[in-house]
């Protein structure tokens, strides 16, 4: 029975792995978005001259922190559902192995 679960948290894991990278993608790709629009420090190197919009930078903001909470939610899971899989499939007694003597 544990190997079928473990199995079934494993293939979870797999699963989200594509998901989380495609999640860290979309995070940074908003940040770089937000700095381009609302970091002074970073408008200044570039040399962007346009205004700052706080409608726009306030918008940005809540992009960038919801798809940072994806990223750590999907990252989550894939840790969880590795580590359960992982537990799950692996032996464990209390005997001690061969040759660790």
């Amino acid at each position: 029975m544990n190997f079928k679960i473990g199995f079934i948290f494993l293939l979870i894991a797999v699963i989200t792995v594509p998901v989380t990278i495609n999640s860290l993608n979309e995070w940074d790709q908003s940040e770089e978005d937000f700095k381009r629009g609302c970091d002074p420090i970073y408008r200044i190197y570039m040399g962007i001259e346009t205004d700052v919009s706080i409608e726009e930078c306030d918008s940005l903001e809540d992009e960038m922190t919801l798809n940072f909470q994806i990223f750590l939610i999907s990252l989550s899971i894939f840790i969880t559902s590795s580590l359960v899989g992982l537990i799950s499939i692996l032996p464990n007694s209390d005997e001690i192995p061969p040759g660790l003597i």
